[in-house]
């Protein structure tokens, strides 16, 4: 299961149980298309509580340029990752390398160093 919960300076993207291709794909693209994507500081992914993602590497490559290319539009916006799943790896290494965004990706272990992460100025 994927859900998007929208806060005020950002946006929690959080999975949960078996996450598919499909679901990763449907919430990227209702987030990538939605307006508010220009002025959020902060995209949290939490993998923290998927038991099972089911991406094949195309899906990886595909949804890291994708990602990096609707994320153009908000050069300050921060990136974190929490999780250890090797997906996760996958996309955080796909999207930091594939070289058309500024953005660089973060990981970590606990959605509370993910907030503080996003919380931090700039700079």
């Amino acid at each position: 299961m994927v859900e998007l919960i929208w806060e005020d300076a950002g946006v929690l993207r959080r999975m949960s149980g078996v996450v598919t291709a499909e679901e990763l794909d449907t919430t990227a693209v209702a987030l990538q298309a939605d307006e508010r994507v220009d002025r959020l500081r902060y995209i949290i992914h939490d993998f923290s509580a998927a038991t099972e993602i089911t991406l094949s590497q195309d899906d990886v490559e595909f949804m890291a340029v994708r990602a990096s290319v609707a994320l153009l539009r908000n050069p300050g916006v921060r990136i974190a990752f929490v999780g250890d799943h090797p997906v996760v790896h996958a996309l955080i290494d796909a999207f930091n390398s594939q070289g058309v965004s500024p953005h660089q990706c973060h990981r970590f272990d606990a959605i509370e160093e993910a907030r503080r992460f996003t919380a931090e100025p700039d700079g």
